[in-house]
């Protein structure tokens, strides 16, 4: 499998701002474009396409992504194992009663919450991010986004867990989102029912980056994040074996 960036996954995700999940009939050799237009992580999903289906369209978007930083994610294990993908979201977990393994061995773990109650899900193995939402109601933010951002503030050292704004995000409405707090959203409908897809993404991107930028804790945080996660000789051989 190809090599996107020798960056830690872990570094990518903390620096992480925007999410984009494509849907099962846009996931092909062009969803790697959202990257050129801001996203940071892609969310391919498979619906009821076959697993080796997926498998090559991803094996496809990683090798147009090569020499970038941006998180490649799937929401199928078997794809995720045979992909060797960078991250398995897993949007409802079950629970299993040996947890969940991950796919392979530096794979991140991504799944959906609701609320600040719910951050105990994801604080700690195996989880590393979540989805909070829905982010939105009627172009307003929805109240709980505050609420995490006050209790999980996404910049502040020593770092809370990753956590992505979810549902409903738009370029219209984003701004109340990250004056709400978030820094990181995630985007689904508003960019594939867009006329231009990716004029939407980077509008999105554009006033997420200047929210981080303008952000007092965001130098300090990224600058922790390349120093925490600087890569060990073991992590390097694991990507360039991918």
């Amino acid at each position: 499998m190809p090599v996107t960036a020798l960056v830690p996954l872990a570094t990518r995700l903390r620096l992480a701002r925007l999410a984009v999940v494509v849907p099962p009939e846009s996931v092909g050799p062009e969803a790697a474009d959202f990257a050129a237009h801001g996203a940071d992580l892609l969310v391919l999903t498979k619906g009821d396409r076959s697993v080796d289906d997926v498998v090559a369209a991803v094996d496809t978007v990683r090798r147009r992504l090569v020499g970038l930083t941006t998180l490649v994610a799937v929401d199928d294990k078997e794809v995720a194992e045979k992909s060797m993908a960078d991250v398995l979201f897993i949007k409802r977990p079950s629970w299993l009663p040996f947890g969940i393994e991950k796919p392979h061995e530096f794979a991140l773990l991504g799944r959906s919450i609701d609320d600040a109650d719910d951050m105990d899900k994801i604080d700690g193995e195996p989880f590393s991010f979540a989805f909070v939402g829905p982010a939105v109601d009627d172009d307003a933010a929805d109240p709980r986004i505050e609420e995490m951002a006050e209790r999980y503030n996404p910049t502040e050292l020593p770092a809370n867990p990753v956590w992505f704004a979810a549902g409903g995000v738009s370029s219209a409405n984003v701004a109340n989102v990250l004056s709400a707090g978030a820094r990181r959203v995630t985007v689904s409908t508003a960019i594939f029912e867009a006329e231009d897809p990716f004029a939407e993404t980077k509008a999105i991107a554009d006033l997420v980056t200047a929210a981080w930028r303008a952000d007092e804790n965001s130098a300090a945080y990224g600058e922790q994040a390349f120093n925490e996660f600087a890569p060990r000789p073991s992590d390097v051989r694991g990507e360039l074996r991918r």
